[in-house]
């Protein structure tokens, strides 16, 4: 740092108070320092160097150990509510430089951003999904989070009022007394309950399957902002909740916990799963059973694992899968949840070989050829209840178009595609549009995808949003697609009765189709 721009002695006695034990101290000073985070602050440095006295020695803090700003404000953002916001502020401004996010993201406090954001109790977890979609830009990061396991209990623990009263009845009940023997028991099952609270809750499961289910727990909340005044209402509602419960009106989980309604809407987590889709085993983890997920730790376990679930008869139910889970969010008000699930799904949709479990397969038709009906039913794993397609095209749909297309159009298409209402309308972020276009795309890197679209409505779909469409690389996207569509399929691309390989993130779409390899409609770019 050049001695113009050298910090001040007050300045770094502020960075000391960050460790204070006093938490009034520790607000004061995160408050008075998360400005300096800003990308544009000229003394963003000092929150990120470390620093020295003027004889050399290292800045100690309060704590008597040497200042390590970042250190201190991930530490913060498990203080005071008000403290945890400036400290979960100043890390997403710190964060979108990927120098800084590798020093935020260790191991431990990827555990604990997870652990917060999947408890509904957690203020603040709008912010630090935010912080997590940042840090996730970074694949080492998105890799350590995609094999992390955390403990299955909430973040906030507590016993509650009725079971400690129970337990200390237990522990002083008198022989004498006539409900002794009823008293005991109550105690000890009460003890046997608390054992096994404690068992479920030191089990480790994936941190991605928390923040599944924090997302899904997210989707019907309305945002309610992060700003501090926004936080400190929250905050009052919460506390006033508190005090006014009554004991008998609480609605109770089966382990006794009070059943909290999330206030939080979790829609960043959407940027964090388009993130962590961009590596293979993010992909993998999409399209693989939770139960088979939270078995396996390794990705060659898990695919050992589909292998047996592939020879099985009986196939998971559809929310089994994490991408089942995620793709009804395509059509959501919210433009960060909606994108960063389409997103993710073009991503997944690189897996070639899973385009059989991710689409249903066409109706049989009269005259098809023998030897394409063989080739679209052949499947190594039993049928799947997951099917996309639907969630790819609503978007692209808009109701007035779509009202004009003959009945036996309509009859094609997917059922949740069909009879739409006339305000239904379609997806107006071009970016979105571009990104679903390229979806089904890269389904056509194969016969069945192929044969999938074309029997299920897909180019009545994009037909009419092609007459509309006026981004010129929309359009021209929407031109390969109907290209590929309406064309017929060749003898060597009949026999293509194998899933294939999966479709390289710069390869050719179409490539496992010896005829159309040098077909200029048949490339795609990534985004």
């Amino acid at each position: 740092m050049p001695a113009s721009t050298a910090p001040s002695a007050a300045e770094l006695e502020v960075l000391t108070f960050l460790s204070d034990p006093n938490a009034q101290v520790r607000q004061v000073a995160v408050t008075n320092i998360v400005g300096f985070s800003a990308k544009t602050s000229p003394h963003r440095s000092l929150l990120i160097d470390k620093h020295k006295n003027r004889d050399g020695s290292p800045l100690l803090g309060r704590n008597g150990k040497p200042v390590d700003t970042i250190e201190d404000l991930k530490r913060l953002c498990n203080d005071q509510p008000i403290t945890a916001h400036d400290a979960f502020s100043a890390l997403i401004n710190l964060s979108d430089s990927l120098t800084v996010a590798k020093r935020i993201g260790d191991r431990d406090f990827l555990e604990f951003l997870v652990r917060y954001i999947a408890d509904p109790v957690s203020l603040l977890a709008d912010l630090a999904c935010m912080l997590l979609s940042n840090l996730t830009k970074l694949e080492s990061i998105c890799g350590t989070l995609l094999d992390l396991r955390v403990q299955a209990r909430p973040f906030y623990s507590f016993t509650t009022a009725k079971d400690a009263e129970a337990s200390l009845i237990g522990m002083d009940v008198d022989a004498s007394d006539p409900d002794y023997e009823k008293k005991k028991k109550a105690a000890e099952d009460y003890a046997i309950k608390l054992q096994e609270q404690a068992k479920r809750a030191e089990e480790l499961v994936p941190a991605m399957a928390r923040l599944m289910d924090a997302f899904e727990e997210g989707a019907t909340v309305d945002s309610q902002g992060s700003s501090l005044e926004a936080m400190r209402k929250r905050v009052r509602e919460a506390a006033q909740a508190g005090a006014s419960s009554d004991e008998k009106k609480v609605e109770r989980g089966s382990e006794g916990r009070p059943k909290i309604v999330r206030k939080t809407n979790c829609n960043f987590l959407a940027s964090v799963f388009a993130n962590v889709t961009v590596l293979p085993k993010g992909r993998d983890w999409f399209v693989t059973p939770m139960s088979t997920s939270s078995a396996a730790a390794s990705v060659s376990a898990q695919a050992a694992a589909a292998r047996e679930d592939s020879e099985s008869s009986v196939a998971p139910s559809a929310h089994e899968y994490p991408v089942a889970r995620m793709m009804p969010f395509t059509e959501h008000p919210n433009l960060i949840r909606r994108g960063g699930v389409v997103s993710a799904l073009k991503n997944i949709l690189f897996i070639k070989s899973a385009h059989k479990l991710l689409i249903a397969p066409p109706p049989s038709r009269e005259g098809e050829e023998p030897m394409l009906a063989g080739a679209l039913r052949a499947t190594t794993r039993p049928p799947s209840s997951v099917d996309l397609l639907p969630y790819l095209l609503l978007p692209l749909c808009d109701g007035k178009e779509m009202a004009e297309v003959d009945f036996e159009d309509q009859e094609a298409l997917p059922e949740a595609c069909q009879m739409l209402d006339e305000d239904k309308k379609r997806e107006k972020d071009p970016a979105l549009r571009l990104m679903l276009v390229e979806s089904l795309l890269l389904l056509c890197t194969g016969l069945y995808g192929r044969q999938c679209l074309r029997a299920r409505g897909t180019y009545v779909v994009v037909r009419a949003a092609h007459l509309v469409e006026s981004d010129d690389k929309i359009a021209e996207a929407v031109l390969r697609l109907v290209n590929i569509l309406q064309r017929d399929e060749s003898e060597s691309s009949i026999k293509d009765l194998e899933e294939g390989e999966d479709v390289g993130r710069e390869e050719d779409v179409g490539a496992d189709d010896p005829a159309e390899d040098d077909d200029e409609d048949l490339v795609i770019e990534e985004l």
